[in-house]
């Protein structure tokens, strides 16, 4: 097969624009010194020793790994649930659910992060000021629109009702079709639902920083105390927060790919 000279062209400047950045990045976090030249003068690990040795830096990570895998199990939990029941057995109140999870992106997130310290501060006698769980409930409403999208283009292209119905007639009650029959047809949109989570969770700053702030620090708000210092060591948690994402998208394939190879 002969390949088009100007599609590898464009195809090779695509992944210039996209991985020289984070090659960037990863360059300076080793980096001796790096001005006024194309590469650095020389390579080092003492960043990375110095943000490792930081007792900033393991609090931050086990606390952003903390509030994701928190978010993505009550995520999961209301949201597919609910998209399921809406798409099988509730149409009306469907077409009101996709426009309700994009609700949240269409609102400044500052006046999102006021309405939850208003719910959650103690006026409906439910007090979570600083703590994770305000950014875990929070991050619920965000992360409804990263399942509803890729769920519902599986359940569009299934006969669900007919599904459905061919299950009552075998006496299948409705508890047991969607877990062993509609919820496996729709694990890929699941499971691209919970990378998409995960990666807005680990990535977010607006709500972390508003909401609790100091109080429980993630990577975010620490790349943000880190600006005004060393480029080296912001440098550093930012391949850190790279390799993190990158090693829970490849966990989650891994796991997707041998379930369909069993099946």
């Amino acid at each position: 097969m002969r390949l088009d000279p100007l599609r590898l062209g464009l195809l090779a400047l695509l992944f210039a624009i996209l991985f020289l950045p984070i090659v960037a990045v990863g360059l300076n976090a080793f980096a001796v010194e790096w001005a006024g030249s194309v590469l650095p003068v020389g390579y080092t690990w003492a960043w990375v020793a110095q943000t490792v040795n930081d007792s900033r830096f393991a609090q931050a990570v086990g606390n952003s790994l903390i509030l994701a895998l928190g978010s993505l199990l009550a995520s999961s939990l209301t949201c597919v649930p609910a998209i399921l029941a809406a798409h099988c057995y509730y149409p009306k109140l469907d077409r009101w659910l996709g426009g309700l999870v994009v609700l949240p992106y269409a609102v400044p997130g500052i006046v999102m992060a006021l309405g939850l310290l208003k719910l959650y501060a103690g006026n409906y006698g439910i007090v979570l000021t600083g703590s994770p769980w305000l950014l875990i409930f929070g991050y619920i409403p965000l992360g409804a629109s990263l399942y509803y999208m890729p769920m519902k283009s599986s359940l569009n292209a299934m006969a669900v009702q007919d599904l459905l119905e061919a299950g009552y007639l075998l006496g299948v009650g409705d508890l047991k079709l969607q877990w062993r029959v509609i919820l496996p047809c729709v694990r890929q949109g699941v499971v691209i639902g919970l990378i998409l989570n995960f990666t807005l969770v680990i990535s977010e700053f607006v709500y972390a920083n508003l909401l609790v702030g100091g109080l429980f620090p993630t990577m975010q708000i620490l790349m943000y105390v880190l600006r005004g210092g060393s480029g080296h060591l912001l440098s550093v948690l930012i391949m850190v927060y790279f390799v993190i994402v990158l090693i829970a998208t490849t966990l989650v394939s891994l796991i997707v790919m041998r379930r369909k190879e069993a099946l």
